[in-house]
This record gives C-alpha cells, sequence and structure tokens, in this order.
C-alpha cells in the first residue's frame, strides 16, 4: 500500500513539474510564419523567404479557412432544375433517409440545379461500397469528389 501511494506521489510530482507547449486553438494567437519569422535572442535560425511564396502560403491559408470538411467522397442521388425541383430534392432526400436513416444526406443548390448528395467517405473503397447499396433504389447515382464532415468516432 505505501509503495503504490508512493508512486502515485511520485507520478503527481512529475507531472507538475512537466513544462508543456501551449496550447492554441485554430485560428487563434498569431501566425505561425510570423512567429518563424521574428528574430529573438533565442533565435538560431532566420527565414528568409521569397515574396510569391509567401503570397502563395497566404492564399493557400485563405482557402483552406473557407473550405469546410476534408476531402472525400459522396454519392449524388438527384440533380434536376426546373419547376417543382426543389420540391423533389425534399422527396428524394426523405425518400434515401427513410431507407439508409444510419447514412447522413445534404441538400444542395448550385444554380440551377437542385441536387441530394450522401454519405461522407474518405476513400474510394468505402463509396463504392456505399454505391452498391444506393444503386438499388437509386440507379442514376454517380460519386463524386467532395469535401465531407468528418466523423467523431464514439
Amino acid at each position: 500500500m505505501k509503495v503504490r501511494l508512493f508512486m502515485i506521489g511520485c507520478l503527481i510530482f512529475t507531472l507538475s513539474l512537466v513544462d508543456g507547449q501551449p496550447v492554441q486553438k485554430p485560428g487563434s494567437a498569431g501566425d505561425i510564419l510570423e512567429h518563424l519569422k521574428q528574430d529573438g535572442a533565442e533565435d538560431q535560425v532566420t527565414i528568409v523567404l521569397d515574396s510569391l511564396l509567401e503570397a502563395n502560403y497566404y492564399k493557400f491559408m485563405a482557402m483552406n479557412q473557407k473550405e469546410s470538411g476534408i476531402p472525400g467522397y459522396r454519392i449524388r442521388i438527384f440533380s434536376e432544375s426546373g419547376l417543382g425541383a426543389k420540391e423533389e430534392q425534399q422527396k428524394v432526400r426523405a425518400r434515401f433517409l427513410s431507407l439508409h436513416p444510419e447514412i447522413d444526406a445534404y441538400y444542395r443548390y448550385d444554380e440551377p440545379f437542385f441536387k441530394v448528395y450522401v454519405g461522407d467517405c474518405r476513400t474510394k473503397s468505402e463509396v463504392i461500397k456505399l454505391m452498391e447499396a444506393v444503386k438499388k433504389n437509386f440507379p442514376n447515382s454517380i460519386w463524386v469528389p467532395d469535401y465531407i464532415n468528418l466523423k467523431s468516432s464514439e
């Protein structure tokens, strides 16, 4: 018993001395490129960048902030335009969700088309497997590259 208490005490003491890196949330507390470029007494490396490289870096960062999700694949089960297309879009999505309640379905309007996409597949093998199940009820469906929602592991 004394040995266990001693070990727990040593562990707590050791953990209290650990000084890790501060946690920064994405999009907060500065830009990593600016932090690297700053001169200071402790810096051992000086970074010199071409202005075009720096401009491309900031374009890339802006593009990533606009995109939501990660690259993956979805299946488009509906794409129509014209009168009644929006109502048909809602019916197709409702029909899909009644057949596959465990799979997410998404509305999208890409002018002039109303579309319904299903699934959040990370790989081609996942989307092909899902396609086999979906094709039975939606024969005109196709899989397309898209930005998908990252599923939380439970």
